[in-house]
């Protein structure tokens, strides 16, 4: 049948999407965006899969280090995701990642 996306949450700060296939499995795709350190006008990403329930010894980063990283990462992730799912997850990851790209502006 195919995967089942859907979004768990989006937010200025963090984003986490997520697919699940035909026999339950699921993967997720999580961005969040927080403050550097020693600078605090500056934001930094930090976004990995995990491809098993939050467990951290089962996270890649793929080297996901800026914004192009993070959309590429997610255009392999998602490759065979619906159109309307992709819009939407677009749409949600501007907003999580428009103060990463204010920084730098």
């Amino acid at each position: 049948m195919g995967n089942k996306y859907g979004i768990y949450q989006s937010s200025s700060k963090s984003c986490i999407f997520y697919k699940q296939d035909d026999d339950g499995n699921q993967s997720t795709f999580n961005i969040f965006v927080t403050p550097k350190k020693d600078i605090t006008d500056k934001k930094e990403l930090f976004a990995f899969i995990d491809n098993e329930q939050m467990k951290k010894e089962n996270w890649t980063n793929n080297d996901i280090k800026n914004v192009k990283d993070v959309i590429d990462a997610f255009g392999g992730w998602a490759s065979d995701a619906p159109i309307v799912f992709e819009l939407e997850a677009k749409k949600s990851m501007s907003q999580c990642l428009s103060s990463v790209l204010n920084d730098l502006e």
